[in-house]
């Protein structure tokens, strides 16, 4: 860095910090001081003063961990969003599960009640017997022996008849009694559902506040590091912003063109297009195989995902030429297929959920959503296959465990993908979505979107695709 820029730096940074602080000069001359500045104003001053300090390298570096950490609070957005569904369900099965109990234990309580009734008559009948033809009133009053067996056989029968009402009460008691504790423990479990949603709820609404908050820190540094380059290469803000937005976008798709190739071979993205997008006509039916043409195909848009880059992105050239991967990725032989999970679905229910899942775009996110109004992402996928007859349960994590595992190369419209923060274990999954043909897919994304029709992001993506 030459002098004269050192100078022209460090008489910027004065002029930032001396900006927020002081008011103005009256005519005479004395300062005159404002109000305290704001803490945004103070925040924004230091990250003037940080991004003052770096050179070109250094601001483009610390642009590019500006978005590294969007994107990971955004994937933490979908994580916070995927375990109160799971929560919201849990509630919901407590919820149903108090019911049945109540209304076991109901029945056994009136179950009860009726035993002791048959029991109680047993014994007035006996008591009743027992007064006007005891054991030798039966022998005396007898005219015949025969009449007297008969008379003893009628005790005896009187006797059984209390016997069972005895046995019947006390089978409807211990039924009453087990009724009782399971309704006790549903109820529990009712409570703990309740208290685990809620913590689930506050913990998602706090991830959205702070990807909020770290989303308008961002935009500020993002400035003052922009004006920082202008003022390095000696250009406008217009230009540096645009000079970033393509270097991000170049970086993004080399990423994007690496993960779908790990995953799926180059021919995921115009392989098996058999379901336009909107607008656009229908596509005629290849017969072509699905194996990777041994050209690769064009980059994907340039607008900024919000999938979790996957690799820490290389400062550009000023001048920036076609990417070129910087750290070229292993192509290991994808693992074998999971055994669970049946595909039922066919090809035209495919095509069916597909389109209904079209016509919710533009539809608000909504926390645990199924349509009343919005929807979340399962609730989304969940409701575009019922809509064709197939069930597929509620949450991403259940529904993968339900879906069959397809290859992404023989994907078709319909198909589930699935991202996750650890791909390795589908415990993590945070988000699903179904996909569209032609390289897009159909999703609501996370709070604050609406549902839409975009193209792939196979950043986290699973090993497999799911098949309902």
């Amino acid at each position: 860095m030459s002098r004269a820029q050192e100078h022209r730096g460090r008489r910027t940074t004065a002029a930032l910090v001396a900006a927020l602080l002081v008011c103005g000069a009256p005519a005479g001359g004395a300062v005159a001081w404002a109000d305290p500045p704001a803490d945004d104003d103070v925040v924004a001053a230091g990250e003037a003063v940080d991004a003052a300090r770096l050179d070109v390298a250094g601001a483009e570096a610390r642009l590019d961990a500006l978005r590294a950490e969007l994107a990971r609070a955004e994937a933490a957005v979908q994580t916070a969003a995927e375990d109160y569904t799971v929560a919201h369900e849990a509630l919901g099965s407590a919820r149903a599960g108090v019911r049945e109990a109540r209304e076991r234990a109901a029945a056994a309580s009136a179950g009860e009640v009726a035993a002791r009734s048959s029991l109680a008559e047993a014994y007035r009948i006996t008591a009743r017997a027992e007064t006007s033809r005891g054991p030798l009133a039966l022998l005396a009053g007898a005219r015949d022996v025969r009449e007297a067996v008969e008379d003893d056989a009628a005790r005896r029968a009187v006797d059984r008849k209390i016997a069972g009402a005895l046995a019947v009460h006390a089978d409807a008691r211990a039924v009453a009694e087990a009724a009782g504790a399971r309704r006790g423990a549903a109820e529990q479990a009712h409570e703990a559902a309740s208290a685990e949603a809620e913590e689930a709820f506050a913990a998602a609404q706090a991830s959205v506040a702070e990807l909020d908050a770290l989303t308008a820190a961002a935009e500020r540094e993002r400035e003052a590091l922009v004006a920082r380059l202008a003022e390095l290469r000696e250009t406008s803000v217009e230009v540096e912003r645009e000079r970033d937005a393509a270097r991000a976008a170049a970086a993004e798709a080399e990423r994007e063109r690496a993960a779908r190739e790990r995953h799926a071979g180059p021919a995921v993205a115009d392989d098996a297009a058999d379901e336009p997008a909107p607008g656009e006509p229908p596509a005629v039916p290849s017969s072509r195989p699905t194996r990777a043409p041994t050209q690769a195909p064009a980059q994907e848009p340039t607008q900024r995902p919000t999938q979790d880059p996957t690799q820490d992105p290389t400062p550009e050239p000023t001048q920036a030429p076609a990417p070129a991967p910087t750290r070229p990725a292993p192509t290991p032989d994808p693992p074998p297929a999971p055994t669970t999970g049946v595909g039922v679905g066919t090809a035209e229910q495919g095509r069916a959920a597909l389109a209904w899942a079209r016509s919710k775009i533009g539809t608000a996110y909504q926390w645990g959503g199924t349509g009343n109004p919005g929807y979340d992402c399962s609730g989304l996928t969940s409701g575009a296959w019922r809509s064709a007859g197939v069930w597929i349960t509620r949450t991403t994590r259940s529904q993968y465990e339900a879906v069959a595992k397809i290859p992404y190369a023989q994907m078709r419209p319909g198909d589930l993908i699935f991202w996750a923060n650890d791909t390795s274990d589908p415990s993590t999954i945070r988000h699903v979505a179904i996909y569209a043909g032609n390289g897009r897919m159909v999703e609501a994304a996370r709070p604050g979107t609406l549902v839409r029709e975009v193209p792939i992001r196979w950043g986290d993506t699973m090993p497999y695709a799911g098949r309902p």
